[in-house]
């Protein structure tokens, strides 16, 4: 009973001072009673083994992480505020995981919330101070550019990877208000502009159109005109054809032989005037 006892307790101390390092992540053997940080830290992977309470193992994550912090006011050199509100992706050098324990003798989680988040928020501050509200408006790229070069310089410096960021800057409320009614009056500008030549257009069309109704009523006019004119000129032609001759002649085709009669009285004579 003793020895199983015995075995429990040899066994449960075992498990207890035993940990396994996660695949994406660096572990670190951390000598608890040890004076020298170079020498009290060190890199181990897989199952490792400790003793509790003379040493400790952390696991740092070399995986992209993502920090997203709440919104802060850079100034510019003319006294604009400008709000921003970052989130960070960046992760650890694997082969830098020692020296940033060593530095900072904190695990990643507060690291993130002090001093990753102080870089970053002195990276826009500093940047910002080179920049006059209407500079980085109009140059805006480079600003967020000059901003993400400093953070990877900083960061670097300190053992960790930049990636990227997402800056969200917006103009104090002021100088927004002053860009709104600036693109409203280009946007009414350029309105009346594309009115103005919607119109010049449309009156093209209208005297383009009136154009054609003159010259179809014009060749129309001169149709009727051409056509009036010829049949004048026939008329004419077959006036001058109807001689007394003619007229003459028509009247013998037409003549069915029949003499006109006259009723006198109660007799009936025939009269027949022959031509002359």
């Amino acid at each position: 009973m003793k020895k199983i006892l015995f075995l429990a307790i040899i066994s449960g101390t075992i498990l207890s001072s035993c940990t396994r390092i996660d695949q994406g992540h660096v572990g670190l053997k951390i000598d608890l009673a040890g004076t020298d940080k170079a020498q009290g830290v060190t890199e181990v992977s897989g199952w490792v083994f400790y003793t509790p309470g003379f040493t400790v193992v952390e696991e740092f994550p070399i995986f992209t992480q993502t920090a997203d912090y709440e919104e802060f006011v850079v100034t510019t050199k003319d006294a604009a505020q400008f709000h921003v509100d970052p989130t960070l992706n960046y992760s650890v050098l694997q082969t830098q995981v020692p020296h940033v324990y060593q530095q900072y003798r904190k695990p990643l989680e507060q690291l993130q919330t002090s001093i990753i988040r102080n870089i970053v928020y002195d990276a826009y501050r500093i940047t910002a101070n080179n920049y006059t509200s209407d500079s980085i408006m109009g140059n805006r790229g480079e600003f967020e550019n000059n901003v993400e070069q400093t953070l990877a310089k900083t960061l670097g410096e300190d053992g960790f990877k930049f990636e990227r960021i997402t800056s969200n800057l917006a103009p104090p409320k002021s100088l927004q208000d002053v860009i709104n009614a600036k693109n409203t009056a280009v946007q009414t500008a350029l309105k009346a502009e594309n009115e103005v030549k919607t119109a010049e257009a449309q009156a093209k069309i209208a005297v383009a159109q009136a154009n054609g109704a003159a010259q179809a009523n014009i060749a129309a006019a001169k149709g009727d005109y051409e056509a009036a004119k010829f049949r004048g000129l026939a008329n004419r032609e077959l006036a001058s054809s109807y001689t007394p001759a003619f007229v003459q002649m028509k009247y013998y085709e037409t003549w069915d032989g029949a003499l006109p009669q006259y009723m006198l009285g109660n007799n009936t004579s025939m009269l027949m005037q022959m031509p002359k």
